[in-house]
C-alpha cells in the first residue's frame, strides 16, 4: 500500500500544475465567445473549456506517468519481495547480470508502451478537438 502511494504521490504533480496551467491560460474571448453562444454550466465546460485545457491536461498526464514508472522502479528496488525490481535485486546479488539487464529492458518496453498507448489516446481527442 506504500508503494502505491508513494508511486500515486509522485505522479500527481506533474498531472497538478499541468492542470493547473492549462486552466489558467484559457483565453477570456473563448470562454467569451461560448456565453454568447448561449454556453452555461456544463455545457460551457464540456464544449469550451474541457476542449481549451486538454492538451496541458494530457502532457501532464505524460509527464506523470514516465514519473510513476520511475518511482515504480524506485519503490520495487527499495524492498519489494516480488516483481522486477526484486528480479534485479536477485540478479545483482547472484551475479547474474542478464537478470538485471532483462528487467531493465522489461522496464523501458512498458514504459513506452504504457506512453505510446496514453499518447494515441491523448492524440484522438486531438483529432477531435480540431488540431
Amino acid at each position: 500500500m506504500r508503494t502505491l502511494a508513494l508511486i500515486a504521490l509522485g505522479a500527481f504533480f506533474p498531472v497538478y500544475l499541468n492542470l493547473l496551467t492549462g486552466i489558467l491560460s484559457i483565453d477570456g474571448k473563448l470562454v467569451e465567445v461560448g456565453l454568447l453562444h448561449g454556453y452555461r454550466g456544463a455545457r460551457l465546460a464540456r464544449y469550451v473549456l474541457l476542449p481549451a485545457i486538454l492538451p496541458a491536461y494530457i502532457a501532464g498526464l505524460r509527464s506523470g506517468l514516465g514519473l510513476a514508472w520511475m518511482f515504480v522502479v524506485a519503490a520495487e528496488l527499495l524492498g519489494a519481495s516480488r516483481g522486477l525490481g526484486y528480479l534485479m535485486v536477485d540478479g545483482q546479488t547472484t551475479g547474474r547480470p542478464e537478470l538485471v539487464i532483462a528487467a531493465i529492458a522489461l522496464f523501458a518496453v512498458l514504459g513506452k508502451l504504457s506512453d505510446h498507448g496514453l499518447e494515441l489516446w491523448g492524440a484522438r481527442f486531438q483529432a477531435y478537438r480540431g488540431a
